[in-house]
């Protein structure tokens, strides 16, 4: 019981300390919104730890989990860093980036795991993956975010298809669940997997489109934070719902 309280209590910390994070953020980064980002992603981490202890889920899904939630945290941090060093801005790009590629993984493992001998890819999941791609890219061109930047064009798009790639295998997995029925818990699944798996992709999609133009407003990045922090939190608590034996219903 301690442990769920505790979860309750880290959930609403989160709700309290995003919306004072794009407080101090705007117009621009500094100390205290630092210490509100830092302590943020630190909660989205403790949220999937004290989920892992509550439902006792020791599976790859739950431990790999953990290690996207770790890599989310230091992509933070050291892409909010006050010192605004190009390798600040390098280590929490990579940091981010390993971290989709967990979310990757993990979510192929449990597509792996509940449904076997499925392919890694389906075509379905490469056409949606290539579409959304060339949507993303053909409104940057079109918008003339790349011009006189044409070298981060490969990069945003080595991004994107890792970013689409963990959108379609969230959303294979978890609307599986759905379809299929495989897991008694299959409507939380589906609203924590594959609702994080949307509200990710949103977010950095319009991270994509702010970073080249280097200007937002202020609704915009509220959005881009809100839905970002809300799908870290829903991976996290994911671990209570997947391979795993808890209720519920208790």
């Amino acid at each position: 019981m301690l442990l769920k309280i505790l979860l309750g209590l880290t959930v609403l910390a989160e709700c309290v300390c995003v919306p004072v994070f794009l407080k101090y953020y705007w117009p621009d980064r500094c100390k205290k919104s630092f210490i509100y980002k830092t302590i943020g992603a630190a909660l989205f981490v403790l949220c999937g730890f004290l989920c892992v202890k509550i439902s006792g889920n020791n599976t790859p899904y739950a431990s790999l989990m953990m290690w996207g939630l770790v890599f989310g945290f230091f992509g933070d941090v050291f892409l909010h860093s006050l010192q605004n060093k190009s390798w600040h801005f390098v280590v929490g790009f990579l940091s981010f980036l390993v971290g989709h590629i967990v979310y990757i993984v993990v979510f192929w493992k449990a597509i792996k795991t509940t449904y076997p001998g499925q392919p890694v890819f389906t075509w379905y999941e490469l056409l949606i993956t290539f579409a959304l791609l060339a949507l993303m890219l053909t409104i940057m061109l079109k918008m003339g975010i790349f011009k006189g930047k044409e070298a981060l064009l490969a990069a945003f798009a080595a991004y994107g298809f890792i970013l689409f790639t963990m959108l379609t295998k969230g959303l294979r997995y978890s609307i599986g669940e759905i379809v299929y029925g495989t897991n008694d818990n299959m409507l939380p699944v589906f609203l924590t997997v594959g609702l994080g798996a949307i509200l990710f992709t949103i977010s950095d999609i319009i991270l994509g489109f702010t970073i080249p133009m280097g200007k937002t407003t202020r609704l915009v990045r509220n959005i881009n934070i809100g839905t970002y922090f809300v799908a870290q939190i829903l991976f996290g608590i994911s671990i209570l719902f997947v391979f795993s034996a808890y209720p519920l219903y208790p």
